[in-house]
């Protein structure tokens, strides 16, 4: 009697076990879920910062949740570049840690390692070109493994990432504007209506005093459209592309 009693306990405490497993999943997914609108509606006041915390939430249950770090990483860079100067070390030195993470999750996983080398490179920008220099070699691998992985992987993100990497870096340590040229040339044949390829590749023609060249990409960052999804940041990229024509 005693062993049917604990046998009965034993299956007892299995489905349990199931349940609250598939429970958890179910909760992850819908928290994955409002994270990723809250993300998809960006361009509003908050909207990242909040999609940021609950992609953070969704860590703290699950650590090994490669999706999820990513895409905090993705949220916090959004974050960064619409905050204050004071501020974006801080974000983007979170970005980093979060990208890093999903990389230890899957070494694998092309948007992990997009976002850890994309972070890369603003952490630096806020520190400042000369206080950065030892991130040009990190970034450069993170896009090889990029490169390797998904070479179109965010409408021609390794190449857009390295061509700016080398147009901004200076030329006694790397910088290059003909390989940046290279780069972002390639970056808007793979996304030819995600536009800040264009507004990028643009910087390096006005560089070059190559000026026709540089109006004929900015005006089809205002002709538009972008790319769906990418709404929130064509705001960005069209009220760019209307500044620098202004200084033709």
């Amino acid at each position: 009697m005693l062993a049917k009693k604990s046998l009965t306990l034993g299956v007892f405490l299995c489905l349990t076990l199931i349940l609250s497993q598939f429970a958890f999943a179910e909760d992850t997914a819908a928290l994955m879920g409002k994270a990723d609108q809250l993300y998809l509606q960006r361009g509003q006041e908050g909207k990242a910062v909040e999609a940021a915390r609950i992609y953070e939430t969704i860590l703290k249950a699950e650590p090994g949740n490669t999706e999820a770090a990513w895409k905090k990483a993705r949220a916090l860079f959004w974050v960064g570049g619409h905050s204050p100067e004071e501020k974006k070390l801080e974000i983007y030195s979170q970005a980093v840690e979060s990208a890093k993470q999903a990389i230890k999750n899957d070494p694998k996983s092309a948007p992990a390692h997009f976002w850890l080398g994309a972070s890369y490179g603003f952490y630096g920008n806020a520190k400042g070109v000369m206080e950065s220099l030892s991130l040009i070699d990190p970034i450069k691998e993170e896009m090889a493994a990029v490169m390797e992985l998904d070479p179109t992987y965010a409408h021609g993100g390794p190449d857009r990432v390295l061509g700016r990497l080398y147009f901004k870096v200076p030329g006694l340590f790397g910088g290059d504007n003909d390989l940046a040229m290279e780069h972002l040339e390639k970056a808007v044949k793979a996304g030819p209506n995600y536009f800040l390829n264009h507004i990028y590749l643009a910087e390096v023609y006005l560089d070059e005093e190559m000026n026709d060249k540089a109006k004929g990409l900015l005006q089809k960052v205002l002709a538009g459209p972008p790319s769906e999804g990418m709404e929130p940041e064509y705001v960005d990229w069209k009220a760019a592309a209307q500044r620098m024509l202004g200084k033709l």
